[in-house]
């Protein structure tokens, strides 16, 4: 299989070893067209190859065109031990890389320094050294290093030929040595368009810097023009989700200032150092070491609402809106706002009701708790009857309002998005009348219900007449409630006063306690019977002892009857 591996050539990093790793753990060296760029290789498959390994570290970018020299070849022989060979500079130009091609007598082993150095070629040859054929192992090397050790046991040949470069634009009054053979390398870019004129494609034999790196034969009349191409960059947060955030401004390199709500498009070749302001406070460098296409992705560390839940006290899922106290100004915590990780004064918003939630720390995958129950259930108990009235029970709680028929002696009443803190209002009704009222505190316990007792008032009423008799027709009258003759009532609890109404007599009396007797000045049915039982039976006593008083004073012993006239 082909592998491919390459940086941006304007960054500021490089690929500094390539290996290959089987599955026991060794790594192994096999050879690769390679720069600190770029690395190309073909992988054996019948190799029981685990992956490749790249080392990355710090390396200088090169420019988009370059004029290119080779130098001078280096030869040395070695027998036994190690040989350094360092690199010579070459006034005006910049080191580029050397081919180090070793010739080892076999059965001679040798080994170089790995650091910016790979093999690209390895072949066995019958050689010829005077008049002596012999075979040998020739293998090539890249190197980057300008500083080289090479270590053999055995005849080694080692013939280094480095390469130098400066950047075209450098080219005034360059004096170019008269056997340079110089020619002009494109290095190359996704986002830089090339277009040439009397030039002369070659292929020197050696390495690319880049997957898009040309050689040109050099000719002064070769005219080589160059175009660069906007690169997009798309921006992602802690959750992988591309931002948008109307709170985050995008300063560029060169002072261009751009809203984060979309895509952005820059110059690669002067805009490689990036600011994000958040709020116009916090500032968050974004260097690009290496833009290696068109378009890229770069992910930051900002959070949006979506990023972070909100329970209830329960841990159900709660949809509230939330903001953050930004020095004294709530700040709307959207989808389209983002903040940086760490600690924030939180306030949510729910029922109407703005809520400081505190010192919250707001990280990728939050969950904030919400003083508040989905579902609050109050279960209702009223242990004494009312007799008589139609009671109904009412929750009232923010805007809403509960009713519900009481019919027996328990009730369930369900509200919604109940805040911890707040107070429920239960108020218990009869015929309309308040009976009862009950401010009900919702704690921020583990529990969503509470059971609350309802007792009303309720009064003992005995009317009675001046003979002690029960008046059935007499009415108690407390507010818009009337009940008629004797019997346990409930009353409003806030009322202290009442009537008692007979005929067209009317009674003020105190409802305050449990027992209610009244004496009404007046006879009651039974009292007016038994007063005309008594009129009658006095009459005929009256009657009876003036008979018996005529008869005693009549008697003259001529008669036997008396007239009573």
């Amino acid at each position: 299989m082909d592998f491919i591996a390459y940086l941006d050539p304007l960054s500021n990093l490089g690929i500094t070893s390539v290996s290959l790793v089987l599955y026991n753990g060794t790594f192994i060296t096999v050879p690769v067209n390679y720069s600190p760029k770029y690395v190309s290789m073909n992988i054996n498959c019948s190799l029981p190859v685990y992956g490749v390994y790249l080392g990355l570290g710090g390396y200088q970018p090169y420019p988009p065109e370059a004029l290119v020299i080779p130098g001078s070849n280096m030869t040395y022989t070695l027998t036994q031990g190690s040989q350094n060979i360092t690199i010579p500079t070459v006034p005006g130009f910049n080191y580029l890389f050397s081919l180090i091609r070793i010739i080892s007598i076999l059965p001679a082993s040798v080994s170089i320094g790995s650091y910016l150095t790979v093999p690209i070629n390895t072949e066995y040859s019958s050689i010829n050294i005077g008049s002596i054929s012999t075979y040998a192992r020739i293998t090539t090397y890249v190197t980057y290093s300008s500083n080289i050790q090479v270590t053999a046991n055995g005849t080694t040949y080692v013939i280094v030929t480095p390469y130098y470069y400066v950047p075209i634009n450098n080219l005034q009054n360059m004096i170019l040595p008269a056997t340079s053979q110089p020619m002009i390398m494109l290095t190359g870019a996704p986002w830089i368009n090339y277009s040439i004129s009397n030039c002369t494609v070659i292929n020197p034999g050696i390495p690319e810097i880049t997957p898009w790196t040309e050689y040109l034969l050099y000719d002064p009349k070769c005219t080589v023009n160059m175009s660069i191409k906007q690169i997009t960059i798309s921006f992602v947060g802690e959750s992988l989700q591309e931002l948008q955030c109307n709170n985050v401004f995008l300063v560029t390199q060169d002072g261009a200032t751009m809203n984060l709500v979309s895509n952005v498009t820059i110059n690669p070749i002067y805009n490689r150092e990036l600011y994000l302001v958040i709020n116009g406070m916090k500032t968050i460098p974004i260097i690009l070491s290496s833009i290696p296409t068109q378009s890229i992705t770069i992910h930051v560390p900002l959070i949006t609402r979506r990023d972070i839940s909100t329970k209830d006290l329960l841990g159900n899922s709660v949809n509230t809106v939330l903001y953050i106290n930004d020095n004294g100004t709530l700040t709307l915590f959207t989808n389209n706002t983002c903040i940086y990780p760490g600690d924030y004064d939180v306030y949510a918003l729910m029922n109407g009701e703005l809520m400081n939630l505190g010192i919250e720390s707001i990280t990728q995958g939050s969950s904030l708790s919400i003083p508040v129950f989905l579902n609050y259930t109050i279960n209702v108990v009223l242990p004494q009857e009312c007799p008589g009235l139609n009671l109904e029970l009412v929750v009232k709680y923010g805007d809403e309002r509960y009713v519900t028929p009481l019919l027996g002696s328990n009730e369930q009443v369900s509200i919604k998005d109940a805040l911890a803190g707040n107070y429920a209002q239960v108020e218990l009704l009869g015929n309309g009348t308040l009976l009862y009222q009950y401010a009900l505190l919702i704690n921020n316990e583990s529990s969503n219900e509470a059971t609350i007792t309802l007792s009303p008032h309720i009064i003992n009423f005995v009317p009675i007449d001046l003979l002690g008799s029960e008046l059935p027709t007499a009415v108690l009258n407390v507010g818009n409630l009337y009940y008629v003759g004797p019997g346990k009532y409930c009353v409003p609890t806030n009322s202290t006063v009442g009537m008692v109404i007979y005929g067209n007599d009317i009674y003020i009396v105190n409802v305050t306690k449990n027992n209610l007797y009244v004496r009404i000045w007046t006879l009651g049915p039974l009292g007016i019977k038994t007063l005309l039982i008594i009129f009658v039976l006095l009459t005929l006593l009256v009657l009876i002892m003036g008979i018996l008083r005529g008869l005693e004073g009549g008697k003259d012993g001529s008669g036997d009857y008396v007239i009573i006239k």
